[in-house]
């Protein structure tokens, strides 16, 4: 059976886009599914006990995952500071390795899941690196796994209709068409349960992106 490959990104940090790319491999997993998760970079990773930096994204998602493989083959370049991955890689001393973020997703592809996940650093247009954005990352991806789906994750409040439609224009733009656009609904400072928005951005943002759009991660499973 062919490997299903998505590539998770967001309109920008925070927006849920761990949650809920987590979601759908929990969910893939009760589909019964193999499911592989990789991160080819994070920062704000913590310290743990060990004295190993630990990137909680990744853990989140190789536990929703059924912890295929190691936690260190999820997400093998972590770094401190909560900042861009390429100035977080500089304030202690190490630079990024474009190269591994290629080499480093070889043991998923060899695990030959079910279902691949493999979710970019930050927003679309954020830096993984000093050369590369997370979109030219997707766009080289695409280029070594041509099935891939890219999942636009963006946070279900106020503004996200715009936050949707720059994003896809960006993306087409720069060669990169989106497959999916996945709402994420949580309340946050910016988005109470009073906001009024929430019934009404999703058949926005998919009339005028003209891309599909879910609003649980649920939807994305193949039947």
């Amino acid at each position: 059976m062919a490997m299903d490959v998505y590539f998770f990104t967001g309109t920008g940090t925070d927006v849920g886009k761990t949650y809920c790319a987590s979601r759908f491999a929990e969910t893939s997993r009760a589909a019964g599914k193999r499911v592989g998760v990789y991160k080819p970079a994070a920062s704000g990773c913590e310290i743990g006990s060990d004295g190993e930096l630990i990137a909680r994204d990744a853990e989140h998602l190789w536990e929703s995952a059924g912890r295929p493989l190691t936690l260190h083959t999820v997400c093998p370049q972590r770094f401190k500071a909560a900042i861009a991955p390429p100035e977080a890689a500089k304030e202690q001393g190490d630079t990024i390795d474009e190269v591994a973020f290629f080499t480093d997703l070889q043991p998923w592809i060899e695990l030959a899941p079910d279902v691949l996940i493999i979710e970019g650093a930050g927003g679309l247009f954020s830096p993984l690196s000093d050369s590369m954005l997370n979109v030219d990352f997707a766009l080289q991806l695409r280029e070594r796994l041509p099935e891939m789906k890219t999942v636009l994750v963006a946070a279900n409040r106020l503004g996200v209709i715009h936050d949707c439609i720059a994003c896809v224009h960006a993306a087409n733009a720069a060669g990169l068409s989106l497959d999916r656009i996945l709402l994420n609904a949580f309340a946050t400072d910016d988005s109470a349960p009073c906001d009024e928005s929430l019934h009404t951005n999703a058949p926005l943002v998919q009339r005028w992106t003209g891309c599909p759009v879910v609003e649980h991660a649920e939807g994305l499973v193949r039947e």
